[in-house]
């Protein structure tokens, strides 16, 4: 629209540094690396699949080595109420989006997530956590993060949805509702006080500790999937709970955060993932305020020798060494956290998955209807195993408090 260039030229020309040009996008074209960044805000969303490929395609080749591209979008339905005769956007989810930017993608090159969010200031004054942002960079392929593309073959929908029947609905971790519950109260959660959660899921506990404490929480998490599925249903929450909440895909690892910015840091059973365990720890202390608290529990493993169908079960979620109670503690000593305790679990850990084991058992019938007998097989042998190797010393689950002083 030249309407538009003539009247940005009119604000802007002055500062000498920008060159404009009126063009359509689709048609649009610059030399290969002409840019380190390429920025776009409300545009793909009204393109097609076929015309948002074509232009992804472009862009990748338009970037320089290590670029990046950002682009903000309106997401899985109409943000506003006003009735409209024609509305060309196409709402999108994020999962699309994602699988458009992969399409592109070659045996050489292609677009890393690197961080996408919902919009902070769209949830606080309008309740809607449906506009969302995506950074993406323009890597080689041996370059992509294999942690990554193993969470998005693990974590699909229905494996996420299957396990949520064992877990309950929202939560991905031991426990469930009933562990959140527990762990919150120890934690003098005070109304207005900001937290991060490191591996939220699906946003189970986020949604508990908005609701039942008025905390704000940062849900962030690697999965694509897990966070789809906790935008999606954030959106249907009491506007109250809604506005309290964000969530984020991102590399705990690769992003940072404003220091001293979270009163509370929270994560459940997902730091055994994490190789870096001294780095992570490293920025949830600059990241926690002076005086505050990082809570977590974890995976551990409590026996020097384990047997090798441990050690294969372990392999199968990409964890080389699982953690000890004492390595823990020993790494949050060591980047500076004081008045460390740990606690070992074990005890309470089997009571809660022989209950999760006795309840989906129970509900044999309807999880076969809704995914298959394969399926209620392996998650009930996995309930089983975890139980003895719990009680054979092998395994243990441990909570973990610490404080910034």
């Amino acid at each position: 629209m030249q309407d538009y260039i003539t009247e940005n030229q009119k604000e802007n020309q002055h500062l000498g540094n920008v060159t404009f040009k009126c063009a359509d996008v689709t048609k649009l074209d610059f030399p290969a690396a002409s840019f380190d960044l390429v920025f776009s805000n409300w545009l793909f969303m009204y393109l097609s699949d076929t015309e948002n490929v074509q232009v992804f395609r472009k862009i990748l080749a338009w970037l320089s080595p290590g670029g990046y591209f950002f682009l903000r979008e309106s997401c899985y339905h109409q943000s506003g109420n006003v009735k409209r005769n024609e509305n060309p956007t196409l709402y999108r989810t994020p999962l699309e989006y994602f699988e458009l930017l992969k399409d592109v993608s070659s045996d050489n090159l292609g677009y890393k997530i690197i961080r996408s969010k919902n919009i902070l200031a769209y949830i606080k004054y309008h309740a809607n956590p449906n506009q969302l942002c995506f950074l993406t960079k323009r890597v080689e392929n041996n370059e992509l993060d294999n942690r990554t593309q193993y969470l998005e073959s693990q974590y699909t929908i229905e494996h996420i949805r299957s396990m949520e029947r064992v877990y309950g609905h929202n939560y991905c971790s031991t426990g469930g509702e009933y562990a959140t519950r527990d762990f919150c109260t120890r934690l003098g959660l005070l109304p207005g006080q900001k937290v991060l959660d490191v591996g939220c899921g699906t946003g189970g506990s986020a949604i508990f500790m908005a609701r039942h404490y008025g905390v704000d929480v940062h849900g962030v998490d690697l999965s694509t999937n897990m966070i789809h599925i906790a935008i999606e249903r954030q959106g249907k929450l009491e506007p109250q709970v809604k506005k309290k909440i964000q969530f984020e895909i991102s590399d705990i690892l690769d992003v940072e955060y404003e220091n001293d910015s979270y009163d509370i840091i929270y994560s459940r059973d997902c730091i055994l993932h994490i190789e870096n365990k001294l780095q992570l720890f490293r920025k949830l202390h600059r990241w926690l305020r002076p005086g505050g608290t990082l809570f977590f529990t974890d995976f551990c493993m409590n026996n020097s020798q384990p047997s090798q169908s441990f050690l294969n079960y372990a392999k199968t979620f990409k964890c080389n060494t699982l953690p000890t109670i004492k390595s823990h503690g020993e790494a949050l000593r060591k980047v500076g956290f004081q008045d460390i305790e740990t606690q070992d679990l074990h005890e309470e850990y089997i009571k809660f998955i022989e209950t999760e084991l006795r309840a989906f058992t129970a509900t044999r019938e309807a999880f076969v209807q809704d995914f298959s007998q394969k399926q209620f097989d392996d998650i009930s042998k996995s309930w089983r195993d975890k139980i003895r190797w719990t009680g054979e010393g092998e395994l243990t689950w441990a909570a973990f408090t610490a404080a910034k002083n």
